[in-house]
This record gives C-alpha cells, structure tokens and sequence, in this order.
C-alpha cells in the first residue's frame, strides 16, 4: 500500500517502493548504504544499475516476508543478486538449491559460477562431484569448453576418480581435438598432466604412440617413451621415482555378485545403488557346498560337490567376462570357507563328502597359480564363516561336521599369514554354522545361521580392538542359511533359507545405525545355496582391460 514508504528503487525505470529500515534490517548492502555519508542515504530515489527488476522485486519480498521462491529458471541471477547485496539467508538457499541440482552436465559451469561469487561450499559440492564423476564430466560439452588453465588444473588432480590413466589421456586428447589449431600451443601443458607410466605398456605402445598428435611433437612422444620405460624398471627403481607416478583415486563400481550353487545357469548381479538383478554368463556345472572370493578382477570358485568333491577351481573375469578352469584346493571337499587377502587364495576346514570336519588350512597364490598348504587351524570345522580384516584371516563358528550329530561351534580364531601363526579368540555368543560373516569398519557381522535347534535370527559382531562379542538387532527373519555381503556400511542378505522356505526380499542391515529394512520391492535371489561375494567391474588395474 506504500504507506510510509522512505525510499523507490529505481531498477531499469520500474519503480520498488520500500522502507529503508526493512531493507537494512535484511541486507548489509543497504545497511550500509543508509547508515552512512552516502548520497543515497539522503535520496528518496536510489537507482540501482544493472540489476534485474524481477530479481530485485522478489529480493524485497524477502525482506518483508522472509519467502522467496527459487528454482532453476531464478537460481543463478537470484544467487548474484543475493551476493551482490549481502543477503545471506537468499544466498544459501540459492546454493542448497544449486547443490541438488549438480550433475555431470553442469557441474563444471556451477564450480565457475561459485568461484566468481564467492561461494566456496558449493564450489566444493561441485568440484568433488567432478573429481568423482570425471568419467562422465570429460564427455560433455562443458568440459571441451573449458578454457587451458582449469583443464590444465582439472587433469593434475590426484583425486580424479578413474578406472586407469587411460582415461585421463583420452580427456587431455578429445580437448585438444576439440579446437586442434588454436589448442596446438598448449599440447605440452595438457599432456604433462598426463600420468605415462601408470599406463599401461600395451596401451602406450599400441593406442598412444599411434596418435598423430604424438608422433608430430618430440616433446609429447618422449613423456610417452619415459612412461614405456617405467614398466622395463624392476619394482624397487620403480619406488624411486615421484614424478608421474602418484595413483589417483581408484574408480569403483562394486556390485554383489551370486553364483547358483545346485543350479546352473542362474547366476546374476545385484547392484546396490539401484537394487537391480542382471544375469551373469554362467556355464558352469553345478556343485553344492562350495565357496567364492574375488581378487584382481576374478571370481575364485572352489571347493563342492556333485557326487562327488569337485577338483577344478572354476574363474570368472567379471571385466572381460570371460571364464576359464585352473587345478583347484589339494584336498578336494565341500563346506570350506575361502577368503583373499594380498593376491592370496585362503580355504580353510571343509569335509570330504560324509566325513567329519578338516583343520586343514590352504593357500593359492594367483601370481605363481600354485597350491601351498599352509598350518592347520586350531579347531576343525565346516559350514563355518571366514574374513579378511587388515590383513588377517578371521574364522568364526561352523560345526565339527555335516552329520546330524556335528557339534555347532562358537569358537574363533585369527591367522597372521606373516607369522604363519594362529591365535585363538573371544567365543561367539551363540554357536552357528551356515551364518554370514561380514567385515565392516573394524567389525566382524556373524549373521543368523543354524544351532542345535534350528534357525537363527541374531545377529552379533566382534570388536577386532576389544576381543569381545557383541548382541545388535536381530534380523526380521529366521535363516538356517544366510548368504549376505557388505558394500560400504549396509549389510545386504540376498538369500536364505528358513528350513521350509527360502527368503523371499532382500533384508538391509545399517552397521551404523544398528536398524534393519526388509525391502518388500526387490526380490531376493531364488537360490538358496548359492556363492556370494563383493566384486568390483571396474577392473583393478589397466593390465586387466586391454
């Protein structure tokens, strides 16, 4: 209604009434403008220049009413209105907005809007989306667009987040491409940021040193030359050498990966960021009671039965999808338990097909492929659970055999494969075999299983640190078998069996938060005596993707 009105902001000729101390009371801008020897001060009209007068008009709505509408069409003149004249709760709300809008077409474009307007909590949020998705980011138009300098800052960070380096040359290669005549000055500049000798030899001599804008400058090609040369080091001169050959940040895709156990061809993977399933290649025979791990791009299958105890180690490439056969464990038996640890293969205990349980504790080294059998454990076992945790080999539970009258155990032990020594621990507080054993944050998860008396919901964890059990929530399911895995800090159970029935939905158990979710939409796998483990399709190294 204008009544009292002190001052008209004059915004490209449309004119804003307000009140001065409205004004000051909500921006330190205006604060300051009427509070001080300033013309305006004294003028009942202020022009403010190269302002917008929808902006400016919903900026004092603000001040009156503290509500403002922001959204993408408003966002960005909003968030340089609001920084222009000190209006902070506009200002954050301009960048919270921004925050949940970043993506790999416009986080680079957000991370420039931010530094110009001093905005270092969204230029953060925007720069370690980057450094996280530059997979992505590099693809876009945005990123060809960038000018010499932040390209030249972009591919010189460690945290880049990348399968291999590979990736960051071909970043460097598609934006000097994308303006090859006005990008030739810097090709030196850019590709320096490029880490040769982290490449692999195949890929320099058969991909890079083919590139034309390689072999037509002396500079670029001897990177390539030192970077081949790296690879003819022995692995002590390599230690030597800084330059070029800081890692980045390791690229992961992890996925939860299942194998059918008694039944061929149902094998698949469940992805923990969209809850999907999608089938995996599976020709391999079926074998009951076996066990699976994952190293260095493969699966590892070992151990089971048909009639009777397989020989073979079946090996599944889950980068190249392909699978291949190699002698497995001496002993051949079924219900052992295996793990990896520093290109390792562990199987430990395990029984030949209707004896008692082993104390038999085996290793394979995937370097050498040989079979080595290292000292036995201190209890025998099968149907038991075993982790690698910092570097050593956790045993927990399983029974003293797979005959009615097999004793269930409570027992633990830990093997130190640098002394070669194992050391008994703290008991579980409830004995079980056929449970899951998971490894989390300097935990160890015993989930569910089987006693004396049947199924079990209860789930409880070993504090490496203390040496001691403890009780969390139970599960919202009785499993007799349980076959879960962890990835990050939720323990997923993907299958089971109840003793009359199999699990029919996934169940999530949050380490952190100690709350369990059973998740009626997503179906868990149908095989209840499958193989699981954590894989990362990633790959570990380039050497793997050529």
């Amino acid at each position: 209604q204008k009544t009292l009105c002190d001052v008209i902001l004059m915004v490209q000729g449309r004119k804003i009434p307000a009140h001065r101390v409205v004004l000051a009371s909500a921006s330190h801008f205006f604060n300051l403008m009427f509070t001080t020897n300033m013309i305006e001060s004294k003028s009942f009209e202020v022009e403010l220049k190269d302002a917008e007068p929808d902006i400016i008009e919903q900026l004092v709505e603000f001040a009156y009413t503290a509500r403002i509408s922001v959204n993408s069409n408003n966002v960005q003149s909003l968030l340089d209105a609001a920084n222009q004249y000190q209006i902070e709760p506009v200002k954050k709300m301009c960048v919270d907005f921004l925050k949940e809008q970043v993506d790999a077409s416009n986080c680079l474009g957000i991370s420039v809007l931010a530094e110009c307007l001093d905005c270092p909590e969204l230029k953060a949020t925007a720069d370690d989306f980057i450094h996280q998705h530059f997979t992505e980011v590099y693809k876009t138009d945005e990123f060809l667009q960038l000018d010499v300098k932040r390209v030249t800052h972009l591919l010189n960070q460690d945290t880049l987040t990348v399968r291999a380096e590979d990736q960051v040359y071909d970043a460097a290669v598609r934006w000097l491409k994308y303006d090859e005549p006005n990008r030739q000055p810097y090709m030196v500049d850019i590709l320096a940021k490029v880490r040769f000798p982290l490449i692999s030899k195949n890929f320099l001599s058969k991909t890079v040193q083919a590139e034309p804008l390689i072999q037509d400058n002396p500079e670029c090609l001897k990177m390539v030359i030192s970077g081949m040369r790296y690879h003819l080091l022995s692995p002590e001169d390599r230690e030597e050498l800084v330059e070029g050959t800081r890692p980045r940040r390791k690229k992961h895709d992890y996925r939860i990966a299942l194998f059918g156990g008694s039944q061929p061809q149902s094998c698949r993977y469940f992805n923990p960021k969209d809850y999907s399933w999608t089938d995996i290649r599976c020709p391999f025979e079926k074998r009951r009671d076996a066990a699976c791990v994952f190293w260095d791009n493969v699966v590892y299958i070992l151990g089971g039965s048909q009639l009777f105890p397989i020989k073979r180690m079946d090996c599944y490439n889950v980068v190249k999808d392909s699978w291949y056969s190699k002698l497995g464990p001496p002993t051949p038996r079924d219900s052992l338990a295996a793990c990896a640890a520093e290109g390792k293969i562990y199987t430990s205990g395990g029984s030949e097909v209707g004896n008692s349980a082993l104390y038999l504790f085996e290793c394979y080294d995937t370097r050498t492929e040989s079979w080595h059998t290292k000292p036995s454990m201190l209890t025998q076992r099968c149907s038991h659970g075993m982790v690698e945790a910092n570097g050593l080999i956790y045993v927990c539970g399983g029974s003293l055999g797979n005959n009615v009258s097999g004793r269930v155990l409570n027992s633990c032990e830990v093997y130190d494969p640098a002394t070669e020594t194992w050391t008994e621990l703290c008991p579980m507080i409830e004995a079980r075999k056929n449970h899951g054993l998971v490894f989390v944050k300097d935990k160890i998860f015993a989930v569910g299983g089987q006693n004396s008396l049947g199924g079990l919901d209860n789930v409880e964890y070993y504090d490496i640190k203390m040496n001691e059990w403890k009780m969390v929530s139970p599960m919202p399911w009785k499993g007799v078998t349980v076959k879960c895995a962890a990835v990050g800090s939720i323990v997923y159970v993907l299958a089971g069996f109840q003793g009359v029935g199999r699990l029919g939905h996934i169940l999530e158990y949050n380490t952190e938060t100690d709350k369990w979710i059973a998740n009626s939409k997503v179906r868990a796998f149908p095989v209840t005596s499958c193989l699981i483990c954590v894989v990362d399709t990633c790959g570990a190294n380039e050497e793997t993707l050529e």
